[in-house]
């Protein structure tokens, strides 16, 4: 889970009975000991998120099924400003989720950026039932409609990596190592006229590998590119090293413009940033180039490297098999995604998928929240094998 995603809200006694008042004026009973009973299990529930705010309120609050529509319609407009007629709408906690697209088209051909409400997010993905997450979760990007789109980009970026881990070569103090530390032996000797009374010791830390992401932008990948992007970003937000580029007719580095704390903002940018979005597809030129400026940095030796595209490439396969035999020898591992792949007829033998596939440790589709799962999975895993 992002911590853009999962922001917890200060809730107080001013919000629950505001929002007692509320029920009232949309024709919901709600007497006193409701309210401090909402109060005392929000506060049994710790972090408080607004699918948590919902679900609480509605248990403890709502006295039958005739109430859940004007349940509903209060906590819209208590939590999102959003009034009918002469309602008045309160003051609400702010969150920081993140924004995210709300494009009217059946089809992402460009990471685009529309005002949005992300706490109308949170109610939207409470009202999902099991089975209705199951059937999201394995329905293809390309064939999702706008609300569909927005619904998976909430339950992506909710999902949480754990990245390998590998020593640092720097020594921090530390309780317990195997190397002393001589300045601190020698500082505090002269505190004990050059008596060492304890020995103080150094260690190198874990952390975690890099990440990056390299994104296929081509024209028949759009819609999973966008999907990886909503990854990244929730990836970037929840603090971990990450970088993104998208290759597509040439190289882009993206890690500056997915920082912003809104996903919307952040999906502008990388519209601007990119030239070739939507376009033609010379996957081993762009691999070569990104090799050649980046090759002895931390953003691909000792990372593991994700690649999302479909391996349709308009270069000959010798230069993207170069390429990926260069990356597997600088990488922690490569992971690659391709949304081909969800189709169980696919078989990887087009010419550069093939020059590329003996040079790639984990093979996976790309093409629906599952997907994106299972690559949380395999970067768990290889958190576990390191």
């Amino acid at each position: 889970m992002t911590a853009a995603a999962e922001a917890p809200f200060d809730v107080t006694a001013t919000t629950c009975t505001g929002f007692a008042a509320e029920l009232r004026r949309h024709g919901v009973p709600v007497g006193p000991g409701q309210t401090t009973t909402l109060y005392a299990a929000l506060h049994q529930i710790g972090p408080v998120r607004l699918r948590d705010l919902y679900w609480a309120g509605r248990i403890t609050l709502v006295g039958g099924r005739e109430q859940f529509a004007a349940y509903d319609a209060a906590f819209r407009a208590f939590f999102t400003a959003e009034t009918d007629g002469d309602t008045v709408a309160l003051p609400a906690p702010r969150t920081t989720a993140p924004q995210v697209d709300r494009d009217t088209s059946s089809s992402a051909s460009t990471p685009s950026a529309r005002p949005s409400e992300a706490r109308e997010d949170e109610v939207d993905q409470a009202r999902l039932t099991p089975s209705d997450v199951r059937v999201l979760k394995e329905k293809s990007f390309a064939r999702m409609d706008a609300v569909e789109r927005r619904r998976a980009a909430a339950l992506v970026r909710r999902l949480g990596a754990e990245l390998p881990r590998r020593r640092s070569r720097r020594r921090v103090p530390a309780p317990r190592g195997r190397h002393l530390d001589p300045r601190a032996l020698l500082r505090s000797a002269l505190r004990t006229d050059g008596e060492p009374v304890r020995l103080p010791r150094r260690h190198n830390p874990l952390q975690e590998r890099p990440l990056t992401l390299v994104v296929d932008v081509s024209g028949s990948m759009a819609p999973y590119a966008t999907a990886l992007l909503w990854f990244a970003h929730a990836m970037l937000r929840a603090g971990h090293p990450v970088e993104v580029f998208t290759v597509g007719v040439e190289p882009t580095r993206i890690t500056d413009e997915l920082r912003r704390p809104s996903l919307d903002v952040a999906l502008a940018r990388v519209a601007a940033a990119v030239g070739d979005w939507d376009g033609g597809t010379r996957l081993g030129t762009s691999f070569a180039t990104v090799l050649e400026r980046y090759g002895g940095h931390r953003a691909l030796r000792g990372a593991v490297v994700v690649i999302c595209s479909d391996g349709l490439d308009r270069d000959e396969p010798e230069i993207l098999g170069d390429a990926m035999r260069s990356l597997h020898r600088v990488a922690h591992g490569t992971v690659w995604l391709n949304p081909l792949k969800g189709d169980s007829r696919y078989r990887p033998v087009q010419r550069a998928m093939a020059a590329a596939l003996p040079h790639i440790d984990v093979f996976l589709p790309g093409h629906n929240v599952a997907a994106v799962e299972q690559l949380c999975a395999a970067l768990a895993a290889s958190r576990r094998a390191a």
